[in-house]
């Protein structure tokens, strides 16, 4: 189950911004963060890979769903706000469909996305080059990505409030150093890791390397210069596993230490199989390269068989000399690492026979 970027054509964008994890193309642009990650605020209508999620927050009178009025809220984003940005959606085609107009509960959708779009430029995560980019190489004209562009920098995300997250909790440390099925850290239960490693603010640590989460971000501090970064899987099935997970170093450090690092959070018969270099898709504006290694591990499988998921007995790892994007690697791989993807599963070339980073 490795992390692939998801890809979301322009004209869908509000019907593909309930959609939570799952894989998508590597040859296609997202439209929403991995790692992350995902790969991801609201719950899916039907994830790709046919998981079970929970059920999305009600309103008991009711028994309507209120996960997107909720994250709008938090963000201090009103359905007038929301309604003047489904007109921008509607006039440049970023709804459902040329000549369709968006109902409120889409334009919601598509705000939430663009809440995460606004927070990721505030924090240096993304730029508002690379928004245009990304939604002319999904199908927006360039006055059309321009347009949209310049509502959300001069309207849209004036009004956005910074990401809060929850108050750290309490931890007793000294747990053991593996999980209870042989794990060491990738698809590790949550209680393994805050029974283990210090939880640190994760706003502090991650957001300009890995961009805001859509969902409930963690963070734990591994060594004085290197945390992990990681977003909670909604999905019931996966019980609060980190099944994804990213370890930013302070600044870069060679490949050994890289190497180190990623294996001290895989299982101990994790084996190192030959590096493969890897490239940014076509679409990305930016260019960029990584470095994948995949790793056999029996662990691995057993691991993912308790979720409820494909048992396959890899994990893998791409190396980014400065960091990765939705649009992909920032800058060349250069031998030295900053920022370390862990997934589980393995990381196969395209149909082209390339790597995509």
């Amino acid at each position: 189950m490795p992390r692939h970027r998801r890809a979301a054509g322009t004209a869908l964008l509000v019907a593909t911004a309930l959609a939570v994890g799952g894989c998508g193309s590597d040859t296609e642009p997202t439209t929403a963060h991995t790692s992350a990650v995902t790969e991801d605020v609201t719950e899916p209508a039907a994830p790709a890979d046919g998981t079970n999620t929970e059920a999305a927050p009600t309103d008991e009178a009711t028994g309507d769903d209120t996960s997107l009025e909720d994250a709008l809220a938090a963000a201090g984003v009103d359905d007038e706000l929301v309604d003047q940005l489904g007109d921008v959606a509607d006039a440049n085609n970023y709804g459902l469909g040329e000549g369709v107009e968006t109902s409120l509960e889409d334009r919601r959708g598509l705000a939430v996305v663009q809440v995460t779009a606004c927070r990721n430029v505030a924090v240096g995560y993304r730029t508002w080059e690379g928004l245009r980019y990304a939604d002319e190489a999904n199908g927006a004209t360039e006055e059309q990505a321009a347009a949209m562009a310049d509502f959300l920098r001069t309207e849209f995300c004036l009004h956005v409030a910074p990401h809060e997250e929850a108050p750290l909790p309490e931890q007793t440390l000294g747990g053991p150093s593996e999980d209870d099925l042989g794990g060491r850290g990738l698809a590790s239960p949550l209680t393994w890791w805050d029974g283990r490693y210090p939880r640190i603010p994760w706003s502090k640590a991650c957001a300009a390397q890995t961009g805001m989460p859509l969902g409930d971000a963690v963070a734990y501090r591994l060594a004085k210069d290197e945390v992990v970064c990681a977003t909670v899987p909604p999905a019931t099935a996966l019980k609060e596993h980190l099944i994804n997970l990213d370890v930013v170093f302070s600044s870069p450090v060679d490949e050994s230490r890289a190497r180190r690092a990623a294996l001290e959070l895989l299982p101990p018969d994790a084996s190192a199989t030959e590096p493969t270099r890897g490239t940014n898709p076509d679409w990305s504006y930016m260019d960029g390269g990584c470095l994948n290694t995949n790793f056999r591990t029996a662990t691995m499988r057993e691991l993912m068989d308790g979720l409820g998921q494909d048992p396959e007995s890899w994990a893998s790892a791409l190396y980014y000399s400065d960091g990765s994007t939705e649009d992909g690697a920032v800058g060349d791989y250069t031998g030295k690492v900053k920022q370390i993807s862990l997934s589980t599963g393995a990381d196969q070339p395209t149909s082209s026979g390339d790597l995509t980073c």
